[in-house]
């Protein structure tokens, strides 16, 4: 059990991600929806939101490993968030009157991308920052949850409001997203006691250190690394192909509403808030990997039998059966991964862990959006299946390289 005053510490971090969670959910629901009004091809408007992804992919390792250098009166972690979350607001809250013209749109929409790419990696890092290793999994569950309980809202409250003006489910998690802040800043300590003291010492310069790090991932003894990230890219592929495409298969072959498509990938997120917890306590008793595996496998099935089943009554079900399943593989995941490099390297794993999982972002929408054009919707439950699947194969092979092993 974690003691109390670090609970509510965390708590007050997790408001970030509760901000986060919700800004992503209702990006992922609505902007396909505001791309359709120029392009109708599902694979290009799945390559967009991947193009989106190239953004962090190029930028949050680099970040990552830049809050790990720099250690001022506001620490490490928090003057990524100063600057980033305001910006990330305003523009999240401009994207619906940008909607006027493609151009336009996808300025602010890159704008946006530049600027919650700014403090991704650092939000994350602040938890191991706080906690030691061993209570990690915990801890993660905490911040888990609460970025869960700011999805469920978010689809499940605040996305119903697209319906009755465009502009305001934006709006309102724009206000979140400043609120959370100021919540987050008096919870984080500028200094926290699981970080080493001072920035790190090192003669290479910034991009010299991450390319040093980088190839020290290729080392044989480090293989075990490498087929952990890349079982956890192909499960994000999965999951990443599901919240782009998911209002693009509601809404055109069941036919409903763009709020209800978001509240029905809200049952996912609701679930996530139930299960949350009790994966991070099961990952710390069973350990990360095999916690992983059952939920990349529940989640599989889940998705077959909606493909099965098609009608929206077993969308919904399945869909809150997939967000239990999510919980047990995101829960245990990062600090999996952020474990693998010690004090003085959580901002350059924190960025390899964004690194896999927005590549996975970058690819998954627009290969399973051409799926869709060529086989029709519903294949993207299949094809989503079929990469979680691939991803429990991959993180079995890291634990025969020494994961498992290493986390205990």
């Amino acid at each position: 059990m974690l003691p109390r005053p670090l609970v509510l510490r965390l708590l007050g971090i997790g408001a970030g991600s509760l901000a986060l969670a919700a800004i992503w959910g209702l990006y992922n629901v609505f902007m396909p929806l505001l791309l359709g009004a120029f392009i109708d091809s599902r694979a290009l408007r799945g390559a967009i939101m991947g193009l989106d992804n190239v953004v962090a992919i190029m930028l949050i390792p680099v970040i990552g490993a830049w809050s790990d250098r720099v250690d001022g009166r506001w620490g490490r972690r928090l003057p990524f968030l100063l600057v980033g979350v305001p910006i990330t607001a305003l523009a999240f809250a401009a994207l619906p009157w940008a909607a006027a013209a493609l151009w336009t749109l996808l300025l602010v929409d890159v704008v946006f991308l530049l600027a919650i790419t700014v403090y991704r990696a650092p939000l994350v890092a602040l938890m191991p920052d706080h906690v030691t290793e061993s209570a990690r999994p915990t801890a993660n569950g905490v911040i888990t949850l609460m970025a869960a309980i700011g999805g469920a809202v978010a689809l499940l409250v605040i996305a119903p409001t697209f319906d009755r003006a465009v502009w305001l489910p934006f709006a309102l998690a724009a206000g979140v997203a400043l609120a959370t802040l100021i919540v987050l800043v008096v919870a984080a300590q500028r200094h926290p006691p699981h970080v080493s003291t001072g920035a790190i010492q090192d003669d290479a310069p910034l991009l010299g250190a991450l390319v040093r790090d980088l190839r020290s991932l290729m080392q044989r003894s480090q293989r075990g690394a490498l087929w952990l990230l890349a079982g956890l890219f192909a499960c994000f592929f999965g999951f990443a192909a599901v919240e782009a495409q998911f209002s693009v298969l509601a809404t055109e072959t069941l036919g409903v509403s763009g709020g209800a498509a978001g509240r029905m990938l809200g049952f996912a997120s609701g679930a996530f808030v139930l299960a949350a917890l009790p994966a991070g306590a099961v990952a710390r008793r069973l350990g990360s990997l095999r916690t992983m595996c059952f939920g990349a496998a529940v989640l599989a099935v889940a998705l077959v039998v909606a493909f099965v089943r098609f009608d929206p009554t077993v969308l919904a079900v399945s869909m809150a059966i997939a967000g239990a399943g999510w919980a047990a593989v995101l829960v245990p995941a990062y600090p999996l991964v952020v474990g693998l490099g010690g004090r003085d390297r959580i901002g350059f794993y924190t960025g390899m862990y964004y690194l896999f999982g927005s590549g996975a972002a970058i690819v998954a929408p627009a290969l399973v959006g051409g799926a869709m054009d060529v086989f029709g919707n519903p294949a993207l439950l299949l094809a989503s299946a079929f990469a979680l699947t691939l991803g429990i194969a991959l993180l079995l092979a890291s634990g025969r390289h020494g994961v498992e092993r290493a986390e205990r």
